[in-house]
């Protein structure tokens, strides 16, 4: 058995056939390497979510602790503005009293509580305090009342007590 031609190297796979491996296999590794990439970028983005939530917590509890203040400085401002306003009223009070005070009748003491009025001095008759003074007081308070006290020299020491009743309060609970 002889030949005509010299004999050549046969391979197993052929040439065109390790060509589409060549591809096939590359085409693989790139959609691998693209699904690796893809999961990667997956678990970054659940890990940056992670961190995006615990921060969103993070600032949500920041502002209800800035709502709480903000809360309690709102009380304490209301509280303020409460008091200066009881606080010009009082001074109004004050000086309208002292300017409804007549000159005869001199002032000892001034004690004010939430629904009284004391006060404390010195006054040469009973009339002229009853005329100059408390027909004043009665105008403004619920009930006037006073108590005097002769001194040596004829002139008398007062304690008139004026009060004001909170009409929604029952008459039994005063």
């Amino acid at each position: 058995m002889y030949s005509f031609i010299r004999p050549q190297k046969k391979n197993i796979i052929s040439k065109l056939s390790k060509i589409w491996i060549f591809y096939i296999t590359a085409s693989v590794a790139i959609i691998a390497g693209y699904m690796g990439v893809v999961e990667a970028e997956k678990l970054y983005m659940t890990i940056q979510t992670e961190e995006n939530i615990a921060r969103k917590n993070d600032y949500q509890a920041q502002i209800a602790r800035v709502q709480a203040e903000l809360g309690i400085a709102q009380d304490q401002s209301a509280f303020a503005n409460q008091i200066q306003a009881q606080n010009a009223r009082i001074t109004k009070t004050i000086l309208s009293l002292f300017d409804l005070t007549p000159d005869q009748i001199t002032l000892h003491s001034i004690e004010m509580h939430r629904d009284r009025l004391i006060i404390k001095g010195v006054t040469p008759s009973k009339e002229i305090y009853n005329f100059l003074l408390e027909a004043p007081l009665r105008s403004i308070f619920n009930e006037s009342r006073v108590d005097f006290f002769p001194l040596a020299n004829g002139w008398f020491n007062f304690v008139s007590v004026s009060r004001t009743f909170d009409l929604n309060i029952p008459e039994e609970q005063r």
